[in-house]
């Protein structure tokens, strides 16, 4: 039975041999795809910063415009309605962003589309920069009252 067993073994033994051969070989091969790949990663970076590709146009530049020049339109209505809310007011009566927006008559009143609290606040200013009103005095919290200009 030893002898048996002796002769699988002197049998068995280059087999295990062999299969140590091709697991380093593996390993080793392994190791060099690993570098390639790093390598191949590093260049198409080096190649991506050289050449850039150039920014794609926008998909629709009409649609675009369209929308720009509609956004435009809307903001200068908003904008006149303010103005037209300002004109209703006397010259001492306190005009603030609030108070234009919970106005039951103010300019947010006759359906329109609505003015939100950060555009109302922008346009009072530019109308002061454009000289309808007066920024009378910053109340507490900071929110500005203006004064319409005769």
């Amino acid at each position: 039975m030893n002898e048996l067993r002796d002769r699988f073994v002197t049998a068995v033994q280059p087999l295990a041999e062999l299969a140590g051969e091709l697991d380093a070989e593996v390993e080793r091969l392994e190791r060099e795809l690993s570098e390639a790949r790093e390598l191949r990663r590093n260049v198409k970076q080096v190649l991506r910063t050289l050449n850039p590709k150039p920014k794609a146009p926008p998909k629709n530049e009409k649609l675009a415009e369209t929308t720009r020049a509609r956004h435009i339109a809307e903001r200068a209505g908003k904008k006149q309605r303010v103005i037209r809310w300002v004109g209703l007011h006397e010259a001492n009566e306190d005009i603030t962003a609030i108070e234009a927006l919970e106005n039951p008559q103010g300019p947010n009143s006759n359906g329109d589309p609505q003015i939100g609290r950060s555009l109302m606040v922008e346009l009072l200013d530019e109308l002061r920069n454009e000289g309808l009103v007066r920024l009378d005095r910053v109340a507490q919290g900071g929110q500005q009252v203006y004064r319409r200009v005769m």
